[in-house]
């Protein structure tokens, strides 16, 4: 992924602080950030729909140009507040970038193929790892980390140390013990064993022996 030039997001300069003054910003289209990195952290407002327009269209990771206080330059979004109930953005932590030195990014999984466990045997993908922890320059940074997981048969694992990536651009941070994907047995239900029928309850046989010791006197 490279740097895009071409996504420009201005963002006005916010001096007000405090819940209100974010609720305000909201009611007006905007959503507050903080912009850090690279120097002091300044703070400022964009609109909600072209940032949510950049996530939509090109992804968490893209490296853009923000226009604040009078001055612009590549940033990519660390870090996003989300209203739990209805979704939408309510704050954004943008970092500034420098073209020229390897930045850490997080980078999606995608899944390549379809494990032989799973074509064959029945069995489930499981992937407990969703997203990769990475180090590189903007320039290299890609839109998402491929796994092959075509070979893997039932109880097989893939684990980071089995990725293939370029590592002299790309250094995975992520422990290299980290499993990605297994593939599972599928789940067999038991049958419930059969519960023995019986004569009778036990209470009238009881009954009926103390019929019979009464008939003996």
């Amino acid at each position: 992924m490279s740097f895009e030039t071409q996504i420009l997001l201005e963002a006005k300069p916010r001096a007000e602080r405090g819940k209100n003054a974010a609720r305000r910003l909201r009611r007006d289209g905007l959503i507050p950030v903080t912009v850090y990195g690279g120097g002091d952290s300044t703070t400022g407002a964009v609109a909600t729909r072209e940032l949510a327009t950049i996530l939509r269209s090109h992804g968490r990771n893209t490296i853009f140009t923000l226009t604040v206080g009078g001055n612009s330059g590549p940033v990519k979004i660390a870090d996003l507040q989300f209203d739990p109930i209805k979704g939408r953005i309510l704050h954004a932590d943008l970092m500034r970038i420098s073209l020229t030195e390897k930045t850490e990014f997080e980078v999606p999984v995608h899944v390549v193929g379809e494990a032989d466990g799973v074509r064959h045997s029945g069995g489930i993908l499981d992937l407990p790892t969703h997203a990769l922890k990475i180090r590189c320059l903007p320039g290299d940074l890609p839109a998402s980390i491929d796994i092959d997981v075509t070979a893997l048969g039932i109880g097989d694992r893939l684990r980071v140390s089995d990725l293939k990536v370029d590592r002299e651009k790309i250094e995975v941070l992520t422990d290299s013990e980290v499993i990605i994907a297994t593939v599972v047995a599928p789940r067999v239900e038991e049958e419930a064993a059969p519960v023995a029928a019986t004569e009778g309850p036990a209470e009238p046989e009881v009954i009926k022996k103390g019929k019979a010791e009464e008939g003996d006197e």
